[in-house]
Protein backbone atom coordinates (compact mmCIF):
# COMPACT_ATOMS: atom_id res chain seq x y z
CA UNK A 1 0.00 0.00 0.00
CA UNK A 2 2.79 2.53 0.63
CA UNK A 3 4.57 1.70 -2.69
CA UNK A 4 0.88 2.34 -4.59
CA UNK A 5 0.62 5.52 -2.63
CA UNK A 6 3.92 6.24 -3.55
CA UNK A 7 3.46 5.74 -6.90
CA UNK A 8 0.50 7.73 -6.91
CA UNK A 9 1.63 11.05 -5.53
CA UNK A 10 4.53 11.12 -7.76
CA UNK A 11 2.13 10.90 -10.57
CA UNK A 12 0.35 13.52 -8.96
CA UNK A 13 3.67 15.71 -9.02
CA UNK A 14 3.94 15.43 -5.67
CA UNK A 15 7.39 14.40 -4.20
CA UNK A 16 7.92 13.87 -0.22
CA UNK A 17 8.92 16.79 -0.05
CA UNK A 18 6.50 18.50 -1.08
CA UNK A 19 3.74 16.15 1.39
CA UNK A 20 5.91 16.60 4.49
CA UNK A 21 5.77 21.03 4.05
CA UNK A 22 2.09 20.14 3.66
CA UNK A 23 1.93 18.00 6.87
CA UNK A 24 4.65 19.34 8.82
CA UNK A 25 6.37 22.65 6.88
CA UNK A 26 10.11 23.68 6.86
CA UNK A 27 11.65 20.95 9.83
CA UNK A 28 9.83 18.14 8.48
CA UNK A 29 10.37 18.27 5.17
CA UNK A 30 14.30 19.05 5.99
CA UNK A 31 13.98 15.67 8.02
CA UNK A 32 12.85 13.96 4.79
CA UNK A 33 14.84 15.34 2.27
CA UNK A 34 18.06 13.75 4.29
CA UNK A 35 15.94 10.86 4.92
CA UNK A 36 15.10 10.00 1.07
CA UNK A 37 19.22 10.96 0.17
CA UNK A 38 20.22 8.41 2.94
CA UNK A 39 17.81 5.52 2.02
CA UNK A 40 19.36 6.40 -1.50
CA UNK A 41 23.02 5.90 -0.78
CA UNK A 42 22.25 2.97 1.46
CA UNK A 43 20.65 1.23 -1.71
CA UNK A 44 23.59 1.96 -4.19
CA UNK A 45 26.56 0.68 -0.91
CA UNK A 46 24.02 -2.46 -0.62
CA UNK A 47 24.59 -2.76 -4.35
CA UNK A 48 28.10 -2.08 -4.58
CA UNK A 49 28.83 -4.54 -2.14
CA UNK A 50 26.60 -7.26 -3.80
CA UNK A 51 29.11 -7.12 -6.28
CA UNK A 52 31.84 -7.27 -4.65
CA UNK A 53 31.06 -10.53 -2.35
CA UNK A 54 29.71 -12.26 -5.96
CA UNK A 55 33.24 -11.42 -7.19
CA UNK A 56 34.67 -12.82 -3.81
CA UNK A 57 32.75 -15.85 -3.74
CA UNK A 58 34.85 -17.23 -6.74
CA UNK A 59 38.27 -16.77 -4.82
CA UNK A 60 37.68 -17.52 -1.08
CA UNK A 61 36.65 -20.81 -0.16
CA UNK A 62 35.55 -19.19 3.45
CA UNK A 63 32.90 -16.86 1.77
CA UNK A 64 31.34 -19.54 -0.18
CA UNK A 65 30.70 -20.70 3.61
CA UNK A 66 27.85 -18.66 3.56
CA UNK A 67 26.04 -20.19 1.67
CA UNK A 68 25.48 -22.63 3.75
CA UNK A 69 23.02 -20.43 5.93
CA UNK A 70 21.03 -20.35 2.80
CA UNK A 71 20.88 -23.96 2.23
CA UNK A 72 20.08 -24.12 5.84
CA UNK A 73 17.29 -21.90 5.20
CA UNK A 74 15.47 -23.17 2.12
CA UNK A 75 15.67 -26.71 3.16
CA UNK A 76 12.56 -25.57 5.45
CA UNK A 77 8.91 -25.02 3.97
CA UNK A 78 8.44 -21.18 3.05
CA UNK A 79 6.42 -19.92 5.93
CA UNK A 80 10.23 -19.90 7.45
CA UNK A 81 11.66 -18.18 5.22
CA UNK A 82 8.78 -16.24 3.67
CA UNK A 83 11.41 -13.89 1.40
CA UNK A 84 13.20 -17.05 0.07
CA UNK A 85 12.33 -18.88 -3.13
CA UNK A 86 10.08 -22.13 -2.21
CA UNK A 87 11.99 -24.58 -0.10
CA UNK A 88 13.46 -27.35 -2.95
CA UNK A 89 13.03 -30.30 -0.67
CA UNK A 90 9.24 -30.06 -1.32
CA UNK A 91 10.11 -31.30 -4.76
CA UNK A 92 13.35 -33.14 -4.12
CA UNK A 93 12.58 -35.36 -1.20
CA UNK A 94 9.15 -36.42 -2.92
CA UNK A 95 11.05 -37.35 -6.12
CA UNK A 96 13.48 -38.77 -4.68
CA UNK A 97 11.28 -41.07 -3.06
CA UNK A 98 9.45 -42.20 -5.55
CA UNK A 99 12.73 -43.13 -7.73
CA UNK A 100 13.60 -45.41 -5.22
CA UNK A 101 10.54 -46.51 -4.39
CA UNK A 102 10.92 -47.81 -8.38
CA UNK A 103 13.91 -49.30 -8.30
CA UNK A 104 13.11 -51.63 -5.62
CA UNK A 105 9.59 -52.61 -6.45
CA UNK A 106 11.42 -54.03 -9.52
CA UNK A 107 13.77 -56.26 -7.07
CA UNK A 108 16.71 -54.08 -7.14
CA UNK A 109 18.80 -52.26 -3.82
CA UNK A 110 19.73 -48.91 -3.35
CA UNK A 111 22.61 -47.11 -1.73
CA UNK A 112 21.82 -43.47 -1.40
CA UNK A 113 24.89 -41.38 -1.55
CA UNK A 114 24.37 -37.97 -0.46
CA UNK A 115 27.47 -35.09 0.70
CA UNK A 116 26.91 -32.27 2.81
CA UNK A 117 22.89 -30.77 2.04
CA UNK A 118 22.60 -33.90 -0.19
CA UNK A 119 23.15 -36.40 3.21
CA UNK A 120 20.08 -34.45 5.15
CA UNK A 121 17.68 -35.00 1.66
CA UNK A 122 18.71 -38.60 1.66
CA UNK A 123 18.14 -38.51 5.47
CA UNK A 124 14.43 -37.27 4.78
CA UNK A 125 14.39 -39.56 2.49
CA UNK A 126 14.71 -42.45 4.22
CA UNK A 127 12.29 -41.11 7.05
CA UNK A 128 9.57 -41.22 3.91
CA UNK A 129 10.01 -44.47 2.68
CA UNK A 130 7.55 -46.77 3.36
CA UNK A 131 8.67 -50.06 5.20
CA UNK A 132 8.27 -52.47 2.17
CA UNK A 133 11.04 -50.56 0.51
CA UNK A 134 13.36 -49.85 3.02
CA UNK A 135 14.28 -53.65 3.06
CA UNK A 136 16.24 -53.06 -0.06
CA UNK A 137 17.89 -49.97 1.22
CA UNK A 138 21.78 -48.87 2.43
CA UNK A 139 22.43 -45.34 3.40
CA UNK A 140 26.09 -43.08 2.66
CA UNK A 141 26.62 -40.02 4.12
CA UNK A 142 29.88 -37.74 4.25
CA UNK A 143 30.35 -34.11 4.71
CA UNK A 144 27.26 -34.55 6.62
CA UNK A 145 25.73 -31.69 8.65
CA UNK A 146 22.94 -33.60 10.14
CA UNK A 147 24.40 -33.41 13.86
CA UNK A 148 26.93 -30.05 13.70
CA UNK A 149 24.02 -28.24 12.62
CA UNK A 150 20.53 -29.47 12.21
CA UNK A 151 20.07 -31.46 15.11
CA UNK A 152 21.73 -28.52 17.30
CA UNK A 153 19.13 -25.68 15.41
CA UNK A 154 16.37 -28.25 14.96
CA UNK A 155 16.43 -30.79 17.73
CA UNK A 156 12.82 -31.03 18.09
CA UNK A 157 12.53 -32.52 13.81
CA UNK A 158 16.32 -33.68 12.82
CA UNK A 159 17.52 -34.38 16.78
CA UNK A 160 19.32 -37.69 18.19
CA UNK A 161 15.52 -39.75 18.49
CA UNK A 162 14.75 -38.56 14.99
CA UNK A 163 18.62 -39.61 13.56
CA UNK A 164 18.24 -42.92 15.35
CA UNK A 165 14.87 -43.85 13.81
CA UNK A 166 16.97 -42.85 10.50
CA UNK A 167 19.43 -46.06 11.05
CA UNK A 168 16.78 -47.87 12.57
CA UNK A 169 14.84 -47.62 9.22
CA UNK A 170 17.57 -48.99 7.08
CA UNK A 171 18.43 -51.39 9.40
CA UNK A 172 21.67 -49.62 10.18
CA UNK A 173 23.27 -49.97 6.52
CA UNK A 174 24.38 -46.64 7.12
CA UNK A 175 27.67 -45.18 6.83
CA UNK A 176 28.67 -41.76 7.87
CA UNK A 177 32.45 -40.46 6.04
CA UNK A 178 33.66 -37.70 8.58
CA UNK A 179 37.15 -35.32 8.76
CA UNK A 180 38.69 -33.32 11.42
CA UNK A 181 39.10 -30.93 8.91
CA UNK A 182 35.81 -30.39 8.09
CA UNK A 183 33.83 -27.40 9.47
CA UNK A 184 30.69 -28.16 8.32
CA UNK A 185 29.98 -32.03 8.42
CA UNK A 186 31.00 -34.42 11.25
CA UNK A 187 30.08 -37.79 13.08
CA UNK A 188 26.64 -38.60 14.11
CA UNK A 189 26.31 -41.06 16.77
CA UNK A 190 29.57 -42.35 18.58
CA UNK A 191 32.62 -40.44 17.49
CA UNK A 192 33.45 -36.92 18.56
CA UNK A 193 34.36 -35.10 21.81
CA UNK A 194 30.78 -34.52 22.97
CA UNK A 195 29.18 -38.04 21.83
CA UNK A 196 27.89 -40.43 24.55
CA UNK A 197 30.75 -42.49 23.74
CA UNK A 198 33.04 -39.05 24.72
CA UNK A 199 35.17 -39.74 21.43
CA UNK A 200 35.90 -43.09 21.92
CA UNK A 201 33.16 -45.79 20.74
CA UNK A 202 33.93 -49.21 22.67
CA UNK A 203 33.86 -51.98 20.27
CA UNK A 204 32.40 -54.59 22.69
CA UNK A 205 29.33 -52.26 22.91
CA UNK A 206 25.95 -53.94 20.79
CA UNK A 207 24.91 -50.73 20.21
CA UNK A 208 24.04 -51.13 16.19
CA UNK A 209 25.12 -46.89 15.96
CA UNK A 210 28.63 -47.18 16.75
CA UNK A 211 29.54 -48.41 13.13
CA UNK A 212 27.84 -46.15 11.64
CA UNK A 213 30.55 -43.38 11.90
CA UNK A 214 34.09 -43.48 9.81
CA UNK A 215 36.36 -41.51 10.85
CA UNK A 216 38.63 -40.33 7.61
CA UNK A 217 42.73 -39.28 7.68
CA UNK A 218 43.05 -36.09 6.02
CA UNK A 219 45.34 -35.99 4.28
CA UNK A 220 45.84 -39.01 3.50
CA UNK A 221 49.38 -38.82 3.31
CA UNK A 222 51.94 -36.00 4.56
CA UNK A 223 54.04 -37.61 1.13
CA UNK A 224 53.51 -36.72 -2.14
CA UNK A 225 52.55 -39.23 -4.27
CA UNK A 226 55.30 -40.80 -6.71
CA UNK A 227 55.73 -38.31 -9.72
CA UNK A 228 53.82 -35.86 -7.44
CA UNK A 229 55.52 -32.80 -6.74
CA UNK A 230 52.55 -31.40 -4.09
CA UNK A 231 51.93 -33.17 -0.88
CA UNK A 232 48.65 -34.25 -0.66
CA UNK A 233 45.74 -31.67 -0.40
CA UNK A 234 43.45 -31.47 2.91
CA UNK A 235 40.42 -31.46 1.97
CA UNK A 236 37.95 -30.58 4.05
CA UNK A 237 34.57 -30.19 3.32
CA UNK A 238 35.07 -32.03 -0.12
CA UNK A 239 34.39 -35.25 -0.98
CA UNK A 240 35.57 -37.12 -4.29
CA UNK A 241 35.00 -41.42 -5.15
CA UNK A 242 38.43 -42.12 -3.40
CA UNK A 243 39.66 -45.45 -1.46
CA UNK A 244 37.64 -44.72 1.49
CA UNK A 245 34.76 -43.78 -0.60
CA UNK A 246 34.61 -46.99 -2.65
CA UNK A 247 35.36 -49.25 0.29
CA UNK A 248 32.26 -47.68 2.00
CA UNK A 249 29.96 -48.41 -1.13
CA UNK A 250 31.40 -52.29 -1.11
CA UNK A 251 30.70 -52.33 2.37
CA UNK A 252 27.17 -51.27 2.05
CA UNK A 253 26.61 -53.48 -0.83
CA UNK A 254 27.37 -56.44 1.04
CA UNK A 255 25.12 -55.62 3.45
CA UNK A 256 22.51 -55.36 1.03
CA UNK A 257 19.67 -58.58 0.83
CA UNK A 258 19.61 -58.74 -3.01
CA UNK A 259 24.11 -58.44 -2.46
CA UNK A 260 23.89 -62.26 -1.16
CA UNK A 261 21.33 -63.97 -3.62
CA UNK A 262 23.77 -61.91 -6.57
CA UNK A 263 26.76 -64.01 -5.33
CA UNK A 264 24.96 -67.14 -5.43
CA UNK A 265 24.65 -66.69 -9.32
Amino acid sequence: MLILGSAGLSAAGIGPRDLALRVGGEPAARSVVFLSRLGTNLTGLFAVAMAVAALLTHRSRGIRRIGVLWDLATFWPRTGHPLAPPCYAERAVPELTRRVEDLTRQGGAVVLSGHSQGAVLVAATVLHLRRPYLDRVALLTHANPLRRLYSKVFPAYLGPSALRDVGERVGWRWLNLWRDTDPIGAWIFSCGPDSPAGGNARPESRDPANGVDRRLRDPHSLLPEPGDAPPPPIEGHRFDPDNDYQAAIRDLVARLPTAASRSRW
